[in-house]
Parts: C-alpha cells; structure tokens; sequence
C-alpha cells in the first residue's frame, strides 16, 4: 500500500521538473512582489475604513454607548418565570421551534405581591370568565386585572413614572406638532380597491376582546380649562400640565379656535387595584384572550347579568321588529358630551355605546349567540341552560378567533409575515409562553393600523343606494343611530372601499374626533396625538429600540433609517427630535415602509406576529388544539375553520347577499369578488349532537 501521507523529499530532483528554474520562482510568496503590493492596498483600505466609519459616528458615540448598555441590561432574562417569546425565529415555519428569549422583562413582581391564589379544575371543559385557570402552571397568565406583558423595560425618565425626555435632556416634542410636520398635509383620499372598511371595525371589536384600560374619552374630548397651566414661577407643576399635549400659536387648525393645550389623561396604574408596583405598571381590566370577554364580560357577575337563564339565551329587546343588546340604565355615556342617546347599550365591553361601528358587532354577535342557542337546544333538547350557554358561549369564542387568523390577519400581515411568525397551520399549545397583551402592542403597533380609518362611514340601502354619509364624531357616543340602519351600515362597511395604507391619519379624526356638535369655541381632538403620547404615558420604548428587537439593523444616525423610512421624512425626523434614539415607536412605525402584500412595515409586523402567536399557542383553550379536556373534536373543528364573518352576518342580519370573503371589496363593474345569496352559508352543527343524552 502506498502511504500518501510520506513525506516528499523537496531536494531531489524528477524528471517532470523543469529542466530550468529560475532563481525568482523558488523564492516564497510572501517575498514576491505582488504580495508587498497586497499588502500595502490592504491596509489602505482598512485605514480609509476606520476613518470614514469615526467620522460618521463622532457625533453619535457617546449615546449609542449609553442606548446599547442599556439594551444589554434589558436582554438579561429572568429564568424565574421564563416567559418565552418568539419576537425573533432562527427557523422559518409554521411553528417555530428554535426562539431566542425575549428582551423582555416580565410581570413577576405582580404574580408574588398581588395575584390573588386561584384553585384551578384541571378538568373543566369551559373557560372561566376571568380567563384565570387557562394556564394550570400559572393560573393568572392572560386573566383580566393582570398586567399588560412587556417585550422591553419600560422607559419613563425617573425611571417610575415621568415621561420619557430625549438623550439631551430636553422634553420630547409635543405630540401635536410631530403629527402637524410629519403627517397632517399627506392625507389623501387614496382608496383600497382590495379590501373594503370592514377591516376597521373588526379590528377594534377585537382589541375590545383583548384589553381595557380606563382612560375616560369624555374628560380628553371636553373643553377644559388648563389656564393655570401657563402661569410663572410654579413651585409645582400639576400633573394635568405635565401630560397635556400643547399646541402652538400657528396651528393650522386649533389656533382659530384659541386652544393651546389638549388636556390627557394618562392610565389607571395598578395602585389603584391596591398593586403599588413600579415602575408603573397598567393592568388589564379584560381578559388577555381572544375568548369572546366583551361578548359575555370579564367576571361572573357581569356575564349572569346578560343572561336570560333559560335555553342558554342571552338577554335582548327587540326594536323595531329588530334584536338589539338590552338596555344599559347605568351607562356613563348617555349624558355624553357629543349628544345625549337615549339608546344606552349592555354587553360584556364596557364601550359598548363608545362608537356606532363596537356597537354594530356587539349587537350581531349577540344575535348570531341567540340564533346558535336556538340551534344547540334544537339538537339537543335535554341539555340544560347552563350547558346550551356554555358550548354557545364556546363556540362564539371559536368563530372570534377563526374569522382573525384565517380571514382578517393574512390581510393585515401578508401570507409572508403569518408564515415568518407562526400564524398558519395546527397549533400546539406551550404551557411556558404567557399569552398576555404585551404594551408595545396595545399602546403601539396595533394603534399603527388607524392609518386606514376611513374619513367617513356610509349607510347603503337594500337597493345598494347612499342613504346617508357619518364622519367619524357622528359615531362615538351615539348608539340610537344604529337602531333602524344596522343593515344599512353592515352594507356601507362591506360595500365601500377601504382607504388605502399611507403614513397618516385622516384629518377628520387628526382634527375633529370628538368634536361637539354645535360648539364654535372647540374642534374635537386630535387621535394622532393622543396615540402618540398614549405610547409616552405608558412607557413604551422608543422606535430605535423596537427595531434593534425586532432584528432590524441598530439606527447609529438618522439616516441609518433609510432602509425603511423615505429621506424626506428623516430630515423632518431631524427637525423634532434631538437623536434617532428619541423617536417615537408609534412614529417610526408609521413612516416604515410596508413589505409587499403586507399592511405594515417591519417593526409593526413583528409586534403584532409576536401577540397572535402567544395569543393561540398559550391559549389552552384554542379552538384548534387538541388534547385538552375543552378541545373541540376534529369534525367540529373541520365546521369551525368553515365559518367566515359572512356566515355570522347572513343569519344575523337581513342581508341577501355578500361577499364569500368578508373583507374584501366588491368592484361590481369588474366583479373583482363573487357575491353569494346568504340562503347558501349553511352552518353543520351534527359533530355536536350529543347521542349519550
């Protein structure tokens, strides 16, 4: 055997050798005169490197040192409750395995000092009210008056409470004038000729599911008087003038009307459930699931007092030949500041009567409960009330959660972002992932998508004819319009064009949202503005921040974010803020580009992937997971992925005909989407007859 590993003696010389060698070719490489030459180029370069990357920096060094310190202490993760988090996935699927842990800092402190000790029934097949027991090794994950989760520390100056400043110590811009620079002159009438306005509602109606945290409309949207506000030489400034959002001199539109301030109101901490926990902490008055809460309430108390206690029905009074939700007597709205209402409604969401398009699906969903009641008791006659109620109650919260990942999520998304974050496929329920709403999502990346609220609602007739056109202050604190127009408004959201994703509210709800009909001194309010300081109140981190979680390039410069925000808009960015590290998430949001069949840019996408995937996968009780003692079986599961938001509107409504994709526009001159006649939407509900009764 020949060994190829002998070593080759160099100083003999082989008939395949060259008979002449010169002297130069048996010198080593590095000896030649081309590798001096390498060599020399190289380290050219490498210095022009440095230079060129010092330089650009220079100005920036010293704070990037501070941001990514403290972005480093925020990535430390608390094995204590281990909370894991897929804001970043190394494997791209349907469901990702391989997750790093969170930048996240979590809610530990609330489930040793004030979660209340929960006995759970590992065996129950309903959830409970409270969303409490859905997770058995943590009982209060997700229930409502927990804390809103957090993917990063709360960023408030003193590190408590007060407002986030600017690196240089300057408060940051009032939240009027950044929406004024950046956003007020570029809304256009750009219509969506894919998907109509539906998809507005429906996303409202569902964060109505998933959170609320008080915060009175009525005390932002009402003149008051902050005069005192002005005064000099204040040896304490009240809090109301600490978190007013000023308007200047020159405002285009409030000047006129001599308004310099709007007054905010921030949120209720959790001191005020007896939780003094810091820095502040806001908790969740509704539970953190999409179960259907603001259907049937986030308590016992308030779900038996919509219940008719027989047949499993929920209460209702009928108007106008019509079934409405029943009357509320107690509603702090029916005197409101917009108009008083006679019409006062009671649901499970406290806003119920907060705006026109809440109230339209609170009331189709309690039809569509009383019709499936009707149905289950028909199926099964023996079953008694609290059963027909429960497995109603259950299958509602299944359609919920059904109409959002298959119809309205791959829409807001894109097939690309609900594949890259776990979105699509059989879910697998994870008892370590804590489905609560995380605040970057409820004060940030879902108030991004009001950028396609619509300058006004239309109410269309049965013979497809305009028989009314409401702005957006027409609709909030008004439920009696509803009464008499609830087919015609259905029609309005599904036959109208939705408006088209752009950097921008419209300006009717940037300038007159909550305004008082008839009053000359006062034009409404700004919802830009108050989002924007919304996100200040609650201490969400800034945008830079957010892009680095959501692997984004880290921003050294404004002008590293031209990979998603257009120059222009960061030479305005220039303008208002002292630093990239200062920028709001909500602003930065905004201005990014959206990806290709996606609503959203990068950084909102990912918030909003992260929340739906722990919404389903650490929700035990999902309409999908199999395994548990509240699983659906697989035919009735093969019935529920059926079931679209025109199924519940046809047997809740007079409606004749609709689309079989809810949400998209019907182009009747292209026909761009088949129209079905509402007798062909069939509901299957044989997997729940029960024979052993």
């Amino acid at each position: 055997m020949v060994n190829i590993f002998k070593k080759v003696d160099d100083s003999k010389q082989f008939e395949t050798d060259p008979l002449l060698k010169s002297k130069e070719e048996k010198q080593p490489y590095w000896k030649k005169p081309w590798f001096t030459l390498f060599i020399v180029i190289l380290v050219i370069a490498i210095t022009t490197a440095v230079i060129v990357y010092i330089f650009y920096h220079k100005d920036n060094s010293s704070n990037t040192i501070n941001f990514y310190e403290s972005e480093a202490n925020a990535v430390k993760f608390k094995a204590t409750t281990s909370t894991r988090n897929p804001i970043y996935f190394e494997v791209k699927s349907a469901h990702p395995t391989s997750r790093v842990s969170s930048i996240a800092t979590t809610n530990e402190d609330y489930f040793k000092q004030c979660a209340p000790v929960v006995t759970c029934n590992p065996d129950d097949k309903y959830r409970t009210f409270n969303g409490s027991c859905n997770n058995l090794q943590h009982p209060s994950w997700g229930a409502a008056l927990t804390p809103f989760y957090r993917l990063m520390n709360a960023e408030f100056d003193d590190g408590n409470y007060t407002f986030r400043v600017q690196l240089d110590g300057k408060p940051l811009p009032s939240a009027r004038q950044v929406g004024l620079k950046l956003f007020y002159i570029r809304d256009n009438r750009n219509f969506d000729h894919d998907n109509n306005e539906l998809l507005v509602p429906w996303g409202q109606f569902l964060t109505h599911d998933i959170s609320f945290y008080p915060d009175d409309i009525r005390n932002t949207s009402t003149p008051a008087n902050l005069d005192h506000c002005f005064e000099k030489d204040k040896t304490k400034i009240p809090i109301e003038c600490e978190t007013a959002i000023f308007i200047t001199a020159d405002d285009p539109v409030y000047s006129q009307y001599n308004v310099s301030l709007f007054k905010f109101v921030r949120s209720m901490p959790s001191v005020n459930f007896s939780c003094p926990l810091t820095p502040r902490t806001i908790l969740n008055r509704n539970t953190q699931y999409i179960d259907g809460s603001h259907v049937y309430g986030s308590d016992k108390e308030i779900a038996d007092g919509l219940r008719t206690f027989e047949n499993g029905k929920l209460k209702s009074r009928i108007l106008k030949n019509e079934e409405y939700c029943p009357q509320n007597p107690d509603s702090e709205f029916k005197d409101g500041p917009l108009g008083k209402s006679n019409i006062q409604f009671a649901a499970g969401d406290k806003n119920v009567n907060q705006n026109l398009a809440i109230a339209l699906f609170q009331n189709l969903f309690l039809r569509y409960h009383n019709h499936l009641a009707d149905e289950i008791q028909t199926l099964n006659p023996s079953w008694s009330d609290e059963r027909i109620y429960q497995e109603t109650r259950r299958i509602v919260g299944a359609i919920i959660q059904v109409i959002t990942y298959e119809h309205f999520l791959p829409i807001i998304l894109g097939d690309e972002y609900m594949k890259e974050y776990g979105l699509t496929g059989q879910t697998i329920y994870d008892p370590s992932i804590n489905s609560a709403l995380s605040q970057e999502m409820t004060s940030g990346a879902f108030r991004a998508v009001h950028n396609i609220i619509p300058a006004k609602f239309n109410f269309i007739s049965a013979n497809y004819s305009i028989v009314d056109e409401v702005e957006p202050s027409r609709v909030l604190l008004k439920p009696d319009l509803l009464i008499g127009n609830f087919d015609n408004m259905l029609r309005g959201f599904l036959e109208t064009p939705g408006r088209a994703v752009q950097p921008s509210y419209n300006n009717l709800i940037t300038n007159v949202v909550f305004k008082i009909p008839n009053l000359d001194t006062y034009s409404g309010f700004d919802l830009m503005s108050y989002d924007i300081q919304r996100g200040r109140d609650n201490g969400l981190p800034p945008y830079n921040k957010m892009r680095y979680l959501c692997g984004l390039n880290k921003a050294y410069t404004f002008n590293d974010l031209s990979d998603l925000i257009s120059l222009e808009d960061i030479e305005t960015l220039k303008s208002l803020y002292s630093t990239v590290h200062d920028i709001d998430y909500l602003v930065g949001a905004l201005l990014e580009k959206p990806r290709n069949g996606s609503m959203v840019g990068p950084s909102t996408a990912c918030v909003i992937g992260d929340s739906f995937y722990r919404f389903k996968a650490g929700d035990r009780f999902f309409y999908d997971i199999l395994g548990q003692p509240g699983s659906f079986t697989t035919a009735q599961i093969k019935v529920l992925k059926k079931i679209t938001l025109s199924h519940v509107m046809c047997t809740s409504s007079n409606l004749s005909q609709i689309q079989k994709e809810t949400f998209r526009f019907v182009d009747h001159k292209w026909m761009s989407s088949i129209k079905y006649n509402c007798k062909s939407y069939k509901l299957d509900l044989s997997p729940w007859k029960d024979f052993s009764s």
